[in-house]
Formats: structure tokens, sequence, C-alpha cells
């Protein structure tokens, strides 16, 4: 069942990725981080810039360097995962399953911006 409330910037949703073409990142169960702006968000055109996220429990994986790690704690829900920048992509609203949490951290929303920034080729001076 899709979510139906309002959906922000820096949320953290279970979505339903399925299908998925080649390497994208798939899964029916999958968390993604809501990184569109809120005025797009509440625009009604009903869809939504996300990265997905890899969870790292019972994992020996590292973040590469144009990852960004949540560690522990570090999202309100209490998952540790990694944000995949350069999985970006534009999903329905009606693929949100339900919110999850939110990145509160100032530095670890800095530090997937400027991940995603450098991943999209776009410079930009604080």
């Amino acid at each position: 069942m899709a979510y139906r409330g309002n959906v922000f910037r820096w949320e953290i949703y279970r979505a339903d990725l399925e299908p998925h073409v080649g390497h994208e990142q798939s899964g029916e169960s999958r968390p993604v981080l809501i990184v569109s702006n809120d005025e797009f968000n509440a625009s009604g055109l009903g869809v939504h810039a996300v990265l997905p996220l890899t969870k790292l429990e019972g994992k020996t994986r590292k973040a590469y360097s144009f990852e960004v790690a949540l560690p522990t704690g570090a999202v309100s829900s209490g998952i540790t995962s990694i944000v995949m920048p350069h999985q970006i992509r534009t999903i329905s609203r009606h693929r949100l399953l339900e919110r999850m949490g939110r990145v509160d951290d100032p530095e670890l929303r800095r530090a997937i911006e400027d991940r995603l920034l450098e991943h999209l080729g776009i410079e930009f001076t604080y």
C-alpha cells in the first residue's frame, strides 16, 4: 500500500523499485532518501527524486568514495546504510510504501549533497 502523507526532503522511505533494468538498484522493499526539494515534493506532480540506500547490517562492505555512509544512530530510524548518489532516480510517489526515518545531521546532509553534485558534474561553491 502506497504512503499517503506529505513527503519531505531528507526523509527515508521504504520503496518498491521493481521492475528494474540492468544495474539499477532493485528491490520490492528498498530504503530510499528523498533529495528533491520540498517545493517540488509538494507540487502535485506525484514524483520524487530519490537516492537508494543499501543496508550494512551483517556486511563487510564499505562506502566507495562516491557514496556516503550513514552510521548507526545518524538516522532517526536507527538503520546503518550507505547512500548511493550514483543511483539517483525519479520515482512515482506510489512506489513509496512507508516512512522509515530522516537524516537530520547537517554534516551528513552536506556530504550527500556534495557527492550528488560531484556525480552530476555540477560545481557549486558554498
